[in-house]
């Protein structure tokens, strides 16, 4: 148990994160009389009247410029590359930490991420549950939480977020009492669970009964210009017809004897639009006509 506490002990770090260059490296060497002699030696073949004798010199000093330049060039190469060691050295050292910070840091904040989720999750879990028991002492069966748009965070405290689960409830409370005042209100009511909103589901349910009532209307202008027609050919139309579209929906069937097919001969004047609305009149009747 003891080992396990050693083990699982959080690693501290007290000290600033520092990188400095502690002293500039010194290179020995004779550059600078080199350099010096070339550029005389440059001057002095710039300037001297060729012979057979300095033609000879200059060749020999052509080959000796030569070597000298790939020494140069073996030396930058060499003491540039052991002097870049340390910073090689050093920038490898800092790549991986900054990784491995990034790790770390990837690693705290998933398990910070997994935690708060947790609590989160709990908290809904709380409200969900106040979202039913006040819904239920409403008398409410036909909402759900995720109709109230409550967002559940981490900031938001458990009682304005059940402060929001009240207001929605007592809204729908209020639009209830207002639907029982309404004529009809059942119509009204199966409106309103499809949306929560009192003032569409009224004017959805008005709007509704007034294309019926035209269409009442203009069953029952029909229905007068046929017994028109009816009059003027004396022709006998049954007594009792039903007033209103609707009632011929809902009126029961009754069955009746089957009566005698008559055949009646008669001709209509009028303008097309009114012999169109006859025509289909008897086509929806199921009259047999010629």
């Amino acid at each position: 148990m003891e080992e396990n506490k050693l083990i699982m002990q959080k690693p501290t770090f007290n000290g600033e994160i520092q990188a400095r260059i502690k002293s500039v490296g010194e290179i020995e060497s004779n550059m600078k009389e080199v350099k010096g002699y070339v550029e005389k030696l440059k001057y002095y073949y710039s300037n001297v009247v060729f012979t057979e004798e300095t033609m000879k010199e200059a060749k020999e000093e052509k080959a000796k410029v030569s070597k000298f330049k790939a020494e140069v060039a073996d030396y930058r190469k060499n003491i540039i590359k052991e002097y870049n060691k340390p910073i090689e050295a050093f920038e490898k050292a800092a790549k991986e930490t900054e990784n491995l910070l990034k790790d770390t840091y990837n690693t705290i904040n998933s398990q910070v991420a997994i935690y708060e989720e947790k609590l989160k999750q709990k908290k809904e879990e709380e409200v969900r549950d106040y979202f039913k028991e006040y819904k239920t002492a409403n008398n409410i069966d036909f909402v759900e939480f995720e109709q109230a748009n409550i967002n559940v965070t981490l900031t938001a405290s458990k009682k304005s977020l059940k402060e929001q689960v009240k207001v929605f409830i007592d809204k729908i409370v209020d639009d209830l009492k207002l639907i029982e005042t309404q004529d009809c209100k059942e119509e009204i009511l199966v409106e309103y669970k499809q949306t929560l909103n009192v003032s569409r589901a009224i004017q959805n349910v008005a709007n509704r009964h007034k294309l019926l009532e035209e269409e009442r209307k203009r069953q029952e202008e029909k229905l007068k210009e046929l017994e028109e027609v009816s009059k003027l050919t004396n022709a006998n139309i049954p007594n009792e017809i039903p007033s209103t579209a609707q009632e011929i929906l809902t009126k029961p069937t009754v069955e009746k004897k089957q009566e005698e097919i008559l055949t009646l001969n008669f001709k209509v004047r009028a303008t097309r639009s009114k012999l169109k609305e006859l025509k289909k009149f008897l086509e929806d009747g199921g009259y047999d006509y010629e």
